[in-house]
């Protein structure tokens, strides 16, 4: 079939493509949240305030829709978003718009690319609805669904996994410490090892623990909050006054979504089962704090997943970071 694909510009085109996101999305063809206004579609997809460079194509109505970014310095187009109305499905339009979507990142790059993505580490970032509950909502989508058509799609137009991400989800109005978790909580603290707010008049180390931890995200976050005076408290390892691991900050956000930053034990301080007490600690006070629920997600092989199944989180999708190289 040949089709005409074109930027979308006019109102007619951004009620089309909205149309056809919402639709694939109440068919449960994609988890993510629905656009409610055309101001919300048009700020996600159109007109960022962020500044990051889009592309979004379609057939001028809603039979259609891709979306696609740039990153930063230009060297990767990210694929966003694709869906074609059922109705016009395994005719070629699809692989057309994909590789019109393509041709157009590569354009606007000037043709710097050498790869495209469909990745977590898009700046374009779904929030989504967590299979089986109404309400409970993660705040980005960690690479492509594998459970959705739009896998195999990309499978089978040359991308590639490079890494498989577990979403996990935890309804936090029945939690409670189990009584493993209490035991070992007073095992370590007869080793003077317990579970506070992290207080810098009181404690040492958070510095290098940082370091030893080597995440540069985690850094800029728990420094920032740390250096914040009506910053949320942090969650942290005690050893005789010394930091050694963190979680939090404490915080609930307006979606009754405890927050997570990150799990991190220092290297002096692993295989002792620190990490799995900090982290209920961090769930129970999160709870006592009005969180309803916690998401997160984690790579398929990272060993944190052991702590997060310890307090009973569960997988409720797998997603895949995907990547075709540009030749």
């Amino acid at each position: 079939m040949n089709t005409m694909f074109t930027a979308v510009k006019t109102e007619d085109q951004i009620h089309g493509a909205m149309a056809l996101f919402n639709g694939c999305t109440a068919a449960g063809e994609t988890l993510f949240k629905p656009m409610r206004t055309v101001q919300e579609f048009s700020d996600f997809f159109l007109v960022r305030k962020d500044g990051v460079q889009t592309v979004c194509l379609s057939d001028g109505g809603d039979g259609c829709f891709a979306s696609g970014c740039l990153s930063e310095d230009k060297t990767k187009g990210y694929i966003t978003y694709l869906a074609v109305r059922k109705d016009l499905r395994r005719q070629g339009v699809g692989t057309g718009l994909l590789k019109a979507l393509e041709a157009a990142l590569r354009s606007m790059a000037d043709q710097q690319i050498s790869c495209f993505e469909a990745t977590f580490f898009n700046p374009m970032n779904f929030v989504w609805i967590v299979p089986g509950t109404k309400d409970h909502e993660h705040p980005n989508a960690p690479g492509v669904d594998v459970a959705g058509g739009g896998y195999l799609f990309l499978k089978n137009m040359g991308y590639r996994d490079y890494a498989v991400q577990n979403a996990y989800h935890l309804n936090l109005q029945s939690y409670q410490l189990t009584d493993a978790m209490e035991r070992k909580k007073q095992e370590l603290g007869s080793k003077g090892i317990q579970i506070t707010t992290y207080d810098p008049a009181v404690h040492t180390g958070l510095e290098e623990l940082l370091r030893d931890l080597d995440n540069d995200l985690w850094y800029r976050e728990i420094t920032q909050t740390v250096a914040d005076k009506n910053g949320a408290p942090l969650l942290i390892v005690d050893w005789n006054g010394r930091a050694m691991g963190f979680t939090g900050p404490l915080k609930v956000q307006e979606n009754g979504r405890g927050y997570l930053a990150g799990v991190g034990v220092h290297s002096e301080c692993r295989g002792m089962g620190v990490g799995k007490v900090m982290f209920g600690e961090l769930c129970v006070q999160l709870k006592a704090l009005g969180a309803r629920y916690m998401t997160l997600f984690t790579g398929e092989t990272n060993p944190a997943r052991n702590i997060y199944e310890a307090q009973g989180f569960k997988i409720v999708r797998t997603w895949a970071d995907m990547r075709k190289t540009v030749r």
